[in-house]
This record gives structure tokens, sequence and C-alpha cells, in this order.
């Protein structure tokens, strides 16, 4: 048994961790990795689509493995400059880039294991974002050499173009069950029964900051078992999760447990931020606001989003997002049977394609809010927006109110510049700001009004000990040396790219 992280050592984000049991081989995610592409990448200079695999591999951002599309290779690069790897399966954890954002370069024969509620929110990022060859993760159109240049890699358009799709393994069960949602017959959707392509494997539901968070245990064979945490917390509402997840994979006696160490290095909270604590805090701030309320947290925090649904239900508001939003919504209510129609607005932004995509929710029976109807009355709504939604709010002849910052703080300078630009449309509008503050001319962050998505060390401990494993990989983790000295289990530090052998401890 040989264990290999190939992204997420020694970094947050970016898991692409390969477990090989000698004829049998998996990987755990196959994400972005933000260390990287933040080295090198701006929003306009980053990786060329025309170049398939071969930027990727020349800025470090994939391993040079066997296991990618055979049409992501441009006439300068052959398999054989790549590193052999069995792969039979990917095991996905969650729908968080850094750990998803590589998959669609991975063959398209390799199965996807994924939560019913992961695979919900993919597919509508599929449908409202911009499909590359990265995030291409249902099916793909085959790309071709360029005629002339067989370096430069095209999609054909047209009748000619050949489509390929994936196969998904899902580890629970849909409420509805859609064809179209289903991708169509390129895409092939089949519920998982615990045995993929020779690997035996467990799924435990886990908590964290976007549903359908998912942590594994596999094996091959009478090997022992090997589990991986994915990213989770046992400080949301639905703690449970992640405690059972640990009861569970203890009784496997597990070889190995590879788990986040996210917090590690980071200040040590004084009491633990729950998301209970931040709903109260939210609470309070829009009762005790006036005018116009705003509401910015993640996009995909959708746990997030229902703490808001009722506070605004309580307050007497109306609630706004996005169509975009909405595409979301409708994807995951296919999971959990929660339509949510009933208790939001869909905002009608003024520009061309926004309007036809509202119009077309509205006959589907969706409730429009216009920013006219907003500005003569907006005490009586609340916007869920975000700084990237701050020029639709120039729509609205209005001023004042509160806006309630409910998001993560700032871990980087391209967030700290896009926050600091946010301070000054909340200044623009006339908002009073809860949850962040500019001070001085620096960013101060108000506590309790987010919770992290990641495990407190005193439940990352409790956690480690529950499951007892022979020992620990730390991944997801910027100081996996300090992860070592305090964890009570023998600790093995990865190293990029290093295989870990397990086969005579």
């Amino acid at each position: 048994m040989k264990i290999t992280v190939y992204g997420g050592a020694g970094v947050i984000g970016g898991n692409k961790i390969h477990v090989s049991f000698g004829d049998r081989g998996l990987f755990f995610d196959f994400g972005e990795p933000f260390d990287v592409s933040k080295k090198y990448c701006t929003e306009f200079i980053k990786p060329r689509g025309a170049r398939g695999l071969r930027d990727y591999l020349r800025m470090g951002m994939l391993p040079a493995l066997d296991c990618y599309r055979p049409d992501l290779y441009p006439g300068d690069l052959t398999s054989s400059d790549m590193t052999p790897v069995r792969t039979d399966a990917l095991f996905l954890s969650h729908a968080h880039f850094d750990h998803y954002g590589h998959v669609g370069f991975l063959r398209q024969d390799i199965p996807i294991v994924a939560s019913p509620m992961t695979y919900a929110i993919l597919r509508a990022y599929s449908e409202t974002g911009r499909a590359n060859a990265p995030t291409e993760l249902f099916d793909h159109v085959v790309r071709t050499e360029k005629e002339g240049e067989p370096r430069v890699l095209i999609s054909p358009r047209g009748k000619v173009k050949e489509i390929k799709g994936r196969c998904w393994v899902l580890t629970g069960d849909v409420i509805e069950d859609d064809p179209e949602w289903k991708k169509g017959s390129v895409c092939d959707i089949i519920r998982g029964d615990g045995e993929i392509n020779g690997i035996e494997y467990r799924a435990f539901p886990v908590d964290h900051s976007v549903y359908g968070a998912t942590a594994y245990a596999v094996r091959s064979g009478n090997e022992d078992w090997v589990v991986y945490s994915g990213d989770l917390r046992m400080h949301g509402a639905r703690g449970e999760m992640s405690a059972a997840f640990a009861d569970a994979a203890g009784k496997l006696n597990p070889k190995a447990l590879i788990i986040e160490g996210t917090r590690i290095g980071r200040a040590s909270e004084e009491k633990e931020i729950t998301e209970a604590v931040v709903r109260e805090n939210c609470r309070a701030a829009v009762e005790e606001g006036r005018g116009l309320t705003i509401a910015d947290f993640s996009a995909n925090n959708f746990e997030r989003l229902d703490t808001f649904i009722g506070i605004t239900k309580d307050a007497g508001k109306r609630m706004v997002v996005t169509h975009r939003d909405v595409a979301f919504l409708e994807s995951i209510a296919k999971v959990d049977g929660n339509v949510r129609k009933d208790d939001l607005w869909v905002y009608r932004s003024l520009n061309s394609e926004d309007i036809e995509a509202v119009n077309s929710l509205k006959d589907k029976g969706w409730q429009v809010a216009d920013p006219d109807d907003i500005a003569k009355d907006p005490n009586e709504y609340m916007l869920c927006f975000s700084f990237w939604d701050m020029t639709k709010l120039l729509d609205l002849e209005w001023s004042g109110g509160t806006y309630i910052y409910s998001n993560s703080e700032a871990y980087d300078l391209k967030q700290v510049d896009n926050l600091q630009k946010l301070m000054n449309w909340i200044d623009l509008f006339g908002f009073k700001c809860r949850g962040l503050d500019m001070v001085d001319g620096h960013l101060e962050f108000e506590r309790g009004f987010h919770s992290s998505g990641h495990l407190s060390l005193p439940h990352l401990w409790r956690i480690i000990d529950t499951i007892s494993p022979e020992v620990v990989i730390p991944v997801h983790c910027s100081d996996p040396e300090a992860f070592a000295r305090s964890c009570p289990v023998e600790t093995i530090i990865p190293v990029k790219g290093q295989p870990i052998s397990l086969d005579r401890r």
C-alpha cells in the first residue's frame, strides 16, 4: 500500500491524493492548487486552453501522470512523457474548487464517486459557469489538433464535433429523477453499492461549509482500510455527522487516516464561533438595522443561506437572490426536496442577459423583485449580494441601510484589495456594516458573524483519537510540522510527489 500526495502537502488546498493497493489505485480529490495559481496567475494571465495539459504541467499545477484525457495532449506532448499511475476511481469529497477544480483533466473512463448533493452543486456550476477543460466534469467536446499547427488544440463546432461523457457514482439517492438533470445519454449516473472497479468503499456524510461534504474509507481485497476526511468541522448545525463519521471509521481499524489540518498555526479562538452564534448575531443585526439589508456570504454556503431565510421570515422581510443563485437552489432541491421558491424573490438585474434569465424564472413561478420596487420600500427587503454584485445596487435610487458581512477573513493580498474596495462601495451607499470595518486604513473583522468550515484543534485531536489509526497523514495544512508535534498518533509528514509506503508498518 502506497499513498502519494501530489497536491495538499504543506499547503492549504489543491488536494490530489493517490492511494495504490498494488493492482488497484484511486485518487481522493483533484483540486486547483491555490498556492501555485496565486503565484503565477491573474484574471487575465492563466494557462492557455489551446495548449491543453502543457501549460499546467510547466507551471507545476498538474503532476506529470498518465491519467489525463488523451484529447488534451497537444502535438508536442505525449503520454510517454508521463509517469504511469493506476486510477480506477476518483473519490470527490465536496464542491469546493480546491478539491474539484482539476477533475476535468482526468480521463473520462475514470468513475467519480460523490454525494448526490456534491453532484447537484457541481451540475449548477456547469450550467452557470464558463466551460473549460479543468472543470468539464460531466461531458466535453473532444479537442483536436489545429490543421497545420498540431501544438494548438481546438474544440470542433457544429455536427462534426464528438462529445464524451463521464460516469458518476452517487453515494445516496436523489428525490427527483430528472433525466435532463443527469446530463442526458453522454453522462452516466448510477447509485453506488460500496464497490467500484475492485475497490471497496464506505462514504460518510460530514459537516462542512458546503452541503454534501463526504469522508471516505477505502480498501482493496484484504488490504487495510485507508480513511480520508476531506474538509469537515464539528461546530456547524450538522456537527453530529462528523462525530458519527469518526465513530464509524474507528470501527474499521484503519491503517492510515489522511486528514485536514487547515487551522494548524492560526490564532485559536477563545471560544469557537458556531453556526448558532452566527445566526443570533446576524438576527440581532437585522432587527437593529433600518432600511435596506444586505447579507454577504459565500455563494455555495447554503447553510448560511437557510440561516438568513429564517431570519428574513422572522423579520417580516423579503429575501432577494440572483438568478444564478436560483440555478443552484433548483439543482440541490432535487436532492434535499427543499425548493425554497416560496421563501425567495429573484432580483431583476438591468442588463439584457440577466433579464432574459429572470423572465424565464418568472414564467416558472419564481417571484421577481424590481429595483424600483425595492427602492420604494427598502426596509422590506434583504438582498443576498456580495462584492461582485455591487454594481446592481446602482439601479436603486436610495441610500442607507445595514450591510452584514458574514464571510471569511482575507487570507491574501487580492482578497484584502477586494474587501477594501467593498468598503468603498459600502461608504458610497451609506451602509452601516457589521462583521467588517475599516479602521485607520486597515480591515478589521468583527467576531461572531462567520463560522469556520474547518475543525478546531480540540475537535481535530478528538476525531483522530476516536478513529485511532496506525498513522496520520496531514494534508490541507500549512504547518504539518506543528501538526505532528501535537498529534496524539504517529504522524507521517507528506512530501509532494513522494510515495509513502505502508506495506511493512
